[in-house]
């Protein structure tokens, strides 16, 4: 169990996959010098794309900003109010809870994935469904080709949202995809994005390695 404070910071360690400029994600905590205890590592399925392929050739760490912070803060909460757990001040988290690892993840995929167009995934809004009120950290549901989708919103302008999937897409009958995967990032529209009880799946698997 970490009890989050300022004297506890939340890395991120960009490792090198490819000389093509994609990098691993994973999120470090350290441990204070003093101690013989390593530094605790989750690696996350998040690939990320360096602007600059100086950058990926060698190991970066990169300290969490205050949208990852603020992100995360959001999901531990909303899993506190679902399992009916009061609210605190202070956010004391077991980093080796299956949840709390799905949710590193879910803020990984929203700082370094690329996000994918929805041109021909998401079934046409017809009005049909209730509009659903949301906001950055809004759990929700996406209406595809291959069924309710049930997605995290982590980025929103104007009418575009950024979702980050939390299950797979069916994509093979799409010649401009290869695959969607669970914590892709996909674009939509603010009435593509439906309240989290139309998806199929309410619960997250979560799978990632601990050293």
């Amino acid at each position: 169990m970490i009890e989050l404070s300022s004297e506890v910071p939340f890395l991120w360690r960009l490792s090198p996959e490819s000389n093509e400029g994609y990098c691993s994600v994973s999120m470090v905590v350290p441990c204070p010098p003093e101690t013989e205890i390593k530094d605790l590592t989750i690696e996350t399925s998040v690939i990320s794309l360096s602007s600059d392929s100086s950058r990926s050739e060698t190991e970066e760490t990169l300290e969490w900003n205050q949208e990852d912070i603020d992100l995360f803060l959001r999901l531990v909460n909303q899993r506190r109010l679902l399992k009916n757990l009061p609210l605190s001040e202070t956010v004391r988290v077991d980093l080796t809870d299956p949840d709390i690892i799905d949710i590193i993840h879910i803020v990984a995929a929203a700082g370094f994935g690329v996000a994918f167009t929805s041109c021909g995934l998401i079934k046409e809004a017809d009005g049909s469904f209730p509009i659903h009120t949301f906001e950055i950290g809004s759990f929700a549901s996406l209406n595809t080709l291959s069924g309710f989708i049930p997605c995290v919103v982590v980025d929103v302008e104007d009418d575009d949202v950024v979702c980050v999937l939390l299950d797979d897409i069916d994509v093979r009958a799409i010649e401009e995809y290869e695959c969607l995967s669970r914590h892709d990032l996909l674009l939509v529209k603010r009435l593509d994005v439906l309240h989290p009880e139309f998806s199929e799946n309410l619960s997250m698997p979560s799978s990632a390695v601990l050293h």
